[in-house]
């Protein structure tokens, strides 16, 4: 039996974010998912006000989702929600001293783990790879629209 394409990419996330967790536990000492790592890397690179909505937007997932991501984060120690003062519904997120802290480790160890993973591509297969993924997330993006009408 062929392999479904979807299954494949499922399984090779779910590998990557599962040996990341370990790297970080074992390396940092710190209990920091790879989802932890995602957000604290997104939150270094804007310089802009980060909202929840920003994530929800930025990574397609649930609002459920990501309330739960930080929520943990902010148990951890890792981010802050802090109040606007002209919308109290909103929530402005930073890191704390111990995510910038973190940062610079968690990262290195993904780059580490991405260039494992990446090691047997050519640079053509790379480019590829990513062409075929942008017209994956293309035609989910269409089918998105097309569902919402």
């Amino acid at each position: 039996m062929q392999d479904k394409p979807v299954l494949l990419m499922k399984k090779v996330i779910n590998l990557f974010f599962r040996e990341l967790d370990a790297m970080n536990t074992e390396k940092l000492q710190e209990p920091i998912s790879g989802h932890n790592m995602i957000v604290i890397e997104y939150l270094t690179k804007h310089e802009e006000p980060v909202y929840q909505r920003d994530l929800e937007n930025h990574f397609f997932v649930r609002r459920s989702t990501v309330s739960k991501v930080l929520r943990l984060m902010e148990e951890k120690g890792m981010i802050e929600r802090l109040s606007v003062h002209d919308d109290a519904r909103l929530k402005q997120i930073v890191l704390t001293d111990y995510g910038r802290r973190i940062h610079g480790a968690a990262v290195h160890h993904a780059h580490m783990l991405e260039e494992k993973l990446y090691r047997n591509f050519t640079e053509e297969e790379m480019d590829t790879l990513l062409l075929l993924l942008k017209k994956l997330e293309h035609n989910m993006e269409e089918t998105e629209k097309e569902t919402l009408c």
